[in-house]
């Protein structure tokens, strides 16, 4: 949960206006065992938000911008109407108010939406250096030569400039939002270990599989492989060779036998003739397409 539109300073804010200070959403554990409903924590938030408003820094947002500053238009006339002669003092004190604390109505409160910040948007949070100081303009020559002579009096006048104070607020937030994101990390320690164990884990049994479906996929080509054409006509010609030399020995044995049982002779003989013929069709077919 962010707070949207304004650059402002608080101790429930972090550097990137990140809501850290109320507990149950500062992890995504502690959130899941608060069991609160998400409207009533953002009504928690805003409601602490009213009772304790904010330093508002920089109004960030264009249109929330040009509200406050129509709001303070509008207060102005009012109060030119109201004092009459006094119009001047009461736009000095308007003018003072246009970098007042906005409204909750206007300011919106993101939740679930992760806020990246870029070197630049933190430089962009870092304070101008100013151009003058008024103070020491305005300090006579005898207070400025005693003040150079003394080392606490002028650590005490750079600690009241407010730029001086801005960046040690900037500091301070920053310095706590590194360390709530250091602890949130540290606090995940043994959680992200049990997952490094188990992706490893996963990681090991994914290349056993990996390997072996490559080995399978090996074999399948091999098996599902189209036969190489000469080599399918050689061994075509060795089992027609076969075929053939089967048969003529049949027919040897059977007239040295005395030619008994002619047609289980010649039906068997047929049979085996067949298959020469047959392979023999085959081989010269195979031929013909090289």
């Amino acid at each position: 949960m962010t707070l949207h539109g304004v650059r402002a300073s608080h101790d429930w804010l972090d550097i990137r206006m990140k809501v850290i200070g109320y507990e149950p959403i500062a992890s995504d554990h502690l959130w899941r065992q608060s069991c609160i409903k998400l409207g009533d924590a953002i009504f928690t938030v805003i409601r602490h938000f009213q009772l304790n408003p904010p330093s508002i820094l920089e109004i960030t947002d264009i249109n929330l911008r040009r509200l406050q500053e129509s709001l303070s238009l509008q207060q102005q006339h009012r109060q030119s109407r109201l004092a009459g002669s006094a119009s001047t003092a009461n736009s000095s004190v308007s003018s003072s108010q246009s970098h007042s604390i906005p409204t909750m109505e206007t300011v919106h409160s993101v939740s679930d939406q992760s806020v990246e910040t870029m070197d630049d948007e933190v430089d962009a949070l870092i304070p101008p250096v100013p151009t003058s100081f008024t103070v020491i303009e305005n300090m006579p020559l005898s207070e400025l030569k005693a003040l150079l002579n003394d080392e606490y009096a002028m650590d005490n006048m750079i600690e009241r400039i407010s730029e001086v104070a801005r960046l040690k607020e900037l500091k301070q937030s920053i310095e706590k939002a590194n360390l709530d994101a250091a602890e949130e990390n540290l606090s995940r320690e043994t959680e992200l270990a049990v997952l490094q164990t188990e992706l490893d884990s996963l990681m090991k049994e994914s290349l056993i599989k990996v390997n072996k479906y490559r080995e399978l996929d090996g074999k399948r080509n091999t098996l599902t492989r189209p036969p190489d054409v000469q080599e399918t006509i050689r061994e075509l010609n060795h089992a027609k060779k076969e075929a053939y030399q089967e048969s003529e020995e049949m027919a040897e044995d059977w007239v040295e036998s005395g030619g008994e049982g002619m047609s289980d002779f010649v039906k068997k003989f047929m049979e085996i003739r067949f298959q020469y013929h047959t392979r023999a069709a085959k081989a010269e077919r195979l031929g013909m397409t090289m």
